[in-house]
């Protein structure tokens, strides 16, 4: 069992009162005995002294009959020795035996009487088998006259002291008891108090404090506990609100952040890091195998857990290309960020794309403009010839107008120049609208327009002027690839409460599957060849996209070979900005 301060402290009380009890009672001997034993000796010594005057005045007289007469006066024993240490009388024994008893000149306080005229001494009696006090007196007739006398009654008044000593002492043993578990739990209480005070305070509640209201040491020491547990909380706080703070930020970050303890296990990763490497649950304390085991990957983490910094450096896991770098951290372990880059690598290849695919659109125009209009210098070239080239170099200029035109309506789309201005518009007048222009080439083709409006569906809320170029765009592509006889339709449903859609469908030739993924890029082209001879400019589907997401919506397709193409735009019935604007190709 362990004592605790209260223990000791109460156990420390009565032990001290208790040693001075037993001291006081061991004492009482030296400090009442002795006292006692010298004043019993003072007065029989002043006894001896009258008893040598009787015994010198009565000389002549019987030894052993004086010895008698003596103690009858003084009621000591009385006895009387031979300058040779022959005992001459002694009251205690019978006449008869005096003779018998031992010789006495070895005793001490007659030795001392003879030597120094007088003499005293307590010691054990093998005669009477008790301890006496001796007191020895030289007479002038040489002989030793010796009174003797018990002690037992100092030893009774002794054992009385000592008991009522020790009486006294148990009744001050149990109040001083009583005394010092008093004290000492009005001691510890406060103490007590500190200690459940920074026991909650380890266990993390640091608003406990202990308030104490004493002005002694053991209140200066509970008001510096609550300093102490003041400052704690605050610097604790800064701590923790610097943590969320940091945590907050590498969260937020769009890099990937792993960090990695000292035995190599993953101690941390940040959303962007688990949606990058596909984790679908926190990899904190596995190994990094769980996080990718791409060669080059685990071969940096070998590197920066081996205290090498890592600069950047390209990493592809998949399809993902990544730019990494690492830390060894000061205290073990280690820390890599990696920037995806995968989509600027794609909008690099777009960029490069779009360099080419523009290049190459506006240098077939360029080339025809420039050959027929060196043709058009020779002065000799026959009218007819003339004509036919005029008229190409008409069509190229036209076709050039044309794709300058798109690149700068995307332009302006893309660059936030235009802006959204939606009206109530009639679904089926703006598509009728948007159809008029086409109506001549569709009849000289044979191509059949249908629309189809669902019930209830009157007016729509979309910028008229954008919609009706996405129809014309739509409208335009479908009726190239749509043969002769075919069926060209727009589609108006609703989409539960908030949506509208609008489909534009045909009978024509239909996209491979391979290319639908694609055909919203700029200058993206099915059949480059064909599209270039019917005058597309390949920036229809792109300025639609855009021009359909500005208003909060999407565009899909759909298609099959020999069957034809289906364009879904889906519309909310209130525009509203879009979720996420992004570079778009």
């Amino acid at each position: 069992m362990a004592f605790r301060a209260h223990h000791r402290l109460f156990l420390s009380y009565l032990l001290l009162v208790g040693l001075l009890v037993v001291v006081l009672a061991l004492g009482v001997e030296a400090t009442l005995r002795e006292p006692l034993l010298q004043q019993a000796q003072d007065e029989l010594q002043r006894e001896l002294a009258l008893g040598r005057e009787i015994f010198e005045g009565a000389a002549g007289a019987e030894p052993d009959s004086l010895a008698r007469h003596l103690s009858q006066l003084t009621g000591h024993r009385v006895t009387v020795v031979a300058p040779d240490g022959q005992v001459l009388g002694d009251s205690g024994v019978e006449p008869d035996q005096v003779a018998g008893l031992d010789n006495h000149a070895s005793r001490p306080e007659v030795l001392e009487a003879v030597s120094e005229g007088r003499g005293a001494v307590v010691r054990y009696s093998t005669s009477v088998n008790a301890e006496l006090l001796y007191a020895a007196a030289l007479s002038e007739t040489g002989a030793v006259i010796r009174f003797a006398v018990g002690i037992e009654e100092i030893d009774a008044a002794v054992a009385r002291v000592r008991w009522q000593i020790l009486q006294v002492g148990g009744l001050a043993l149990v109040l001083a008891g009583l005394l010092s578990l008093a004290m000492s739990t009005a001691i510890t209480r406060p103490l007590r108090r500190m200690r459940d005070v920074a026991g909650a305070m380890a266990r993390g509640e640091l608003d406990a404090r202990v308030r104490s209201s004493r002005t002694d040491e053991l209140g200066e020491l509970a008001d510096a506990l609550d300093g102490l547990a003041g400052q704690l909380q605050r610097r604790v706080g800064q701590l923790e609100a610097d943590r969320e703070e940091m945590q907050a930020l590498i969260d937020s970050m769009t890099e990937a952040v792993l960090a990695f303890d000292a035995d190599g296990t993953v101690r941390r990763a940040n959303p962007a890091a688990r949606r990058i490497f596909g984790l679908s649950s926190e990899p904190t304390g596995r190994p990094p195998e769980t996080v990718a085991r791409q060669r080059g990957f685990l071969e940096m983490v070998e590197r920066v857990q081996r205290g090498e910094s890592v600069s950047p450096s390209e990493l592809t896991l998949g399809e993902r290309h990544l730019l990494a770098t690492g830390e060894p951290l000061p205290r073990g372990g280690s820390v890599l960020v990696f920037v995806d880059t995968t989509e600027l690598r794609r909008l690099e290849g777009v960029r490069r794309d779009f360099v080419a695919n523009a290049s190459h659109e506006l240098k077939t125009p360029l080339t025809v403009i420039r050959g027929n209009a060196e043709t058009l210098l020779d002065e000799d070239l026959p009218p007819e010839l003339r004509r036919r080239f005029t008229r190409a170099l008409h069509a190229n200029a036209e076709r050039l107008q044309s794709i300058l035109d798109d690149l700068l309506d995307l332009s302006r789309i893309e660059s936030g120049g235009w802006k959204v201005d939606p009206e109530p518009v009639s679904a089926s007048g703006l598509i009728e609208s948007a159809w008029e222009p086409f109506r001549p080439e569709a009849s000289e083709k044979g191509v059949s327009f249908r629309l189809d409006v669902e019930d209830g569906i009157r007016a729509i809320q979309v910028d008229p002027a954008a919609l009706r170029q996405v129809l014309a765009n739509l409208f335009s592509n479908a009726l190239r690839y749509t043969p002769e006889g075919g069926t060209i339709t727009a589609v108006v449903t609703s989409a539960g409460s908030d949506e509208i859609v609008l489909e534009v469908r045909d009978t024509g030739s239909g996209i491979p599957s391979v290319h639908l993924s694609r055909i919203f890029e700029r200058f993206y082209r099915v059949d480059p060849g064909r599209s270039r001879a019917e005058g597309g400019t390949g920036l229809g589907l792109a300025i639609v996209r855009h021009l359909v997401e500005g208003h909060g919506g999407r565009v899909e397709a759909e298609s099959e070979l020999g069957v034809g193409t289906t364009i879904r735009i889906v519309l909310p019935r209130r525009p509203r900005p879009p979720e996420h604007s992004s570079p778009s190709p």
